[in-house]
């Protein structure tokens, strides 16, 4: 087939919401992220994504991009996890947080470091996770993080400069040229996808990027109650985990890599029973 031969090819995850199942044990601790029922009291302190460069040590026409991940929770739970995902120029650079999980603890702090030494525009979409086990009863807690920053290479001085929120005209100039310019390169591969596979966006209430799910962390997906909301979200990223982070798993029962592809779209069923997950 004609996607087969792709780098990546078109590969979709269903996340189904009404008829969801979840194997609840109380067996050793697990490396992964599992959506059990929101506790009622439990929650995030404090939940970041920080995105800040540094010039290279050891060359001058390179940078060093730092992404800090932090999280602290009211309590300790049982089950700490963070992950975070940048994506450069809208395609996954770097994942943090597979395995440095934590038991019995209340607070996370990570960081990496990615090298580079051109223009680009850096997203980073965090999930901050913990499980709670009290006597026999097995309930998470959840919220979002998110940072972007952009980093311009000057054309005559070979040096760098780096901003969150652009705040002179130049810095705005380069705002103004290049998100638009990977916006367009995103929804072009997004379209095409969505065309091979024959999705209808139509039919869904909801379509946007993963890098813009942290804004619905403390407000409800449009026509879902907070709760409901809360609901999909974690399932959401349970699903992304096992099915994206650790390996994209295609049709054919292989695992392709999900470095340098691109930030995947979500999209929201109107009958709100599912998730499509397009990633390319």
């Amino acid at each position: 087939m004609k996607r087969e031969k792709q780098k990546i090819g078109w590969v979709i995850l269903l996340i189904t919401i009404l008829i969801f199942v979840l194997k609840v044990t109380l067996s050793p601790v697990k490396e992964t992220i599992i959506f059990f029922p929101l506790h009622k009291e439990a929650q995030f302190i404090k939940a970041e994504s920080q995105l800040n460069v540094t010039t290279s040590k050891i060359s001058p026409y390179k940078y060093n991009l730092t992404y800090h991940l932090y999280s602290e929770l009211d309590r300790s739970a049982y089950l700490r996890q963070d992950i975070g995902l940048l994506y450069r120029n809208g395609k996954l650079a770097t994942i943090i947080g597979l395995k440095n999980w934590k038991q019995y603890s209340a607070n996370l702090n990570q960081n990496d470091l990615i090298k580079d030494n051109d223009t680009a525009f850096y997203q980073a979409i965090s999930y901050h996770y913990g499980e709670i086990q009290e006597n026999s009863n097995i309930t998470s807690v959840q919220t979002m993080s998110m940072d972007s920053l952009y980093v311009i290479k000057s054309k005559y001085s070979q040096t760098f400069n780096s901003f969150h929120i652009p705040q002179s005209e130049l810095e705005k100039e380069w705002e103004d040229t290049l998100k638009p310019y990977i916006d367009n390169q995103l929804n072009a591969i997004w379209n095409k996808g969505m065309k091979e596979l024959d999705i209808n966006r139509h039919q869904y209430n909801l379509v946007i990027p993963l890098t813009e799910l942290s804004t619905y962390k403390d407000k409800p997906l449009p026509g879902f109650t907070k709760r409901k909301s809360e609901e999909m979200i974690g399932k959401l990223w349970e699903g992304i985990y096992k099915n994206y982070l650790f390996g994209i798993k295609t049709e054919e029962g292989t695992s392709i890599s999900p470095y340098g592809s691109t930030i995947p779209l979500l999209l929201f069923n109107r009958d709100k029973t599912e998730i499509l997950v397009l990633i390319i």
